[in-house]
């Protein structure tokens, strides 16, 4: 009878925090978008359960409403983002500088460069 009790428990317990985490995964939030050009933005959002920091992610707008994601990095492990400026962006490369509030990161702002391997 006891050790049914605790089945039930642990059942009713792990059920509702596996589809919290499941969820976490799927959905996101976005927190902020900075524009690059016409096309491309950067956005900022909140990053599934087991990530270190923020998600930030370069999209491409086609046709004014549709949008691609077409690089995302969630390992940068920078929060509180509140400014990304574009130093450059060219059919070659990309840099930007991402200002954050620098917990686990000593670099402030964060030089984030990306070589362009068909990516856009």
């Amino acid at each position: 009878m006891k050790n049914n009790r605790t089945k039930l428990l642990t059942l009713f317990l792990l059920i509702p925090l596996i589809s919290l985490t499941f969820l976490l995964f799927i959905f996101e939030q976005v927190i902020d978008e900075y524009k690059v050009n016409e096309t491309y933005k950067i956005e900022v959002s909140e990053s599934g359960f087991f990530n270190c920091g923020e998600r930030v992610s370069i999209t491409k707008s086609e046709f004014g409403i549709f949008r691609k994601r077409i690089l995302t990095r969630t390992d940068l492990c920078l929060i509180g983002i509140d400014k990304i400026e574009t130093v450059e962006f060219n059919e070659n490369d990309a840099e930007f500088l991402i200002y954050h509030n620098g917990i686990y990161d000593s670099e402030n702002p964060y030089k984030f460069e990306i070589k362009n391997k068909n990516v856009w």
